[in-house]
């Protein structure tokens, strides 16, 4: 028997916000050729949609990190073929949680030789946030419970959505929680 989602944000809504953020990055980088970087997994559909509505000069590259623990400390690995030297870098992501993984990110992007290095999240979750970074753009302010599809998963599923869900009250709280 299939789980019952309950719709957050229609695919309607998210297609509109998508043109919105479009045309204010736009304006952001006219003129200027965009290095486009995608955090996988859950960056990709956000990103698929937002390349179509860009109409800057762009190059696009994924990029996935990985936790580990070396010695008892945490640390956070990625990697990338693109070069960024003295290239504006827009980095897209899914989700902002607590915000210590894209200004990890950020501050590598910086060190290997970035002009500049600016952040979009389709979900922005200010009140998880451990460090003061501030998206550039976001789609979405999320305040409460865990929202999934349009290619964010919950357990590895239903990324396929069109919209942004999440479960029926109670139902949520009764499995884990994903990283993301």
């Amino acid at each position: 028997m299939a789980e019952q989602v309950v719709e957050v944000y229609s695919a309607a809504l998210i297609a509109g916000r998508i043109e919105s953020l479009a045309a204010e990055i736009n304006a952001a980088y006219e003129g200027r050729e965009l290095s486009v970087l995608c955090v996988l997994e859950d960056g990709f559909v956000f990103l698929a949609d937002l390349l179509r509505a860009l109409r800057t000069p762009l190059r696009t590259a994924f990029l996935r990190y990985q936790h580990q623990t070396l010695a008892g400390v945490q640390d956070l690995s990625f990697s990338t073929q693109m070069d960024l030297t003295g290239r504006d870098v827009l980095l897209v992501e899914g989700v902002m949680d607590t915000g210590v993984t894209q200004e990890y990110l950020i501050k590598q992007l910086e060190a290997r030789g970035a002009g500049s290095v600016k952040l979009c999240v389709l979900l922005d979750k200010p009140e998880r946030r451990r460090v003061a970074l501030v998206p550039d753009w976001r789609a979405f302010e999320a305040h409460e419970g865990y929202l999934f599809g349009y290619g964010l998963g919950f357990q590895e599923r239903w990324r396929e959505l069109p919209f942004l869900a999440t479960l029926p009250a109670g139902k949520a709280e009764q499995k884990a929680e994903p990283e993301g």
